[in-house]
């Protein structure tokens, strides 16, 4: 089961996600914006990871009042949403979820 997008569509305040392994890991995405500014920005794991399974870690960081933060994931042609809905929170990690990525040569 590759996955093969990530998307993201809402970021408030800062938003990271990291693929780890046992090895290590590698930053796939990091964004800083505010104000419920839209949001829309693709990622193709498999055209930066190498083949392999990963962890992927979402953390969406606030920096006061409100927050929100969406990711959508494509793994065998279907899509699933993580998100913490828009709402006010406290300043720092107000988020954060790791599932699991799987990643196929040429995805």
């Amino acid at each position: 089961m590759p996955t093969t997008q990530i998307q993201i569509t809402a970021c408030d305040n800062e938003l990271i996600l990291i693929a780890s392994t046992p090895a290590g890991s590698s930053e796939l995405f990091h964004y800083k914006s505010g104000y419920n500014k839209p949001v829309n920005a693709t990622i193709f794991p498999g055209a930066i990871l190498a083949t392999g399974n990963y962890s992927l870690t979402m953390i969406g960081v606030n920096w006061g009042g409100p927050t929100s933060f969406t990711v959508i994931v494509t793994t065998d042609g279907h899509t699933q949403t993580y998100q913490r809905p828009a709402g006010n929170a406290p300043t720092g990690d107000v988020w954060h979820q790791t599932i699991p990525m799987a990643i196929v040569s040429g995805q």
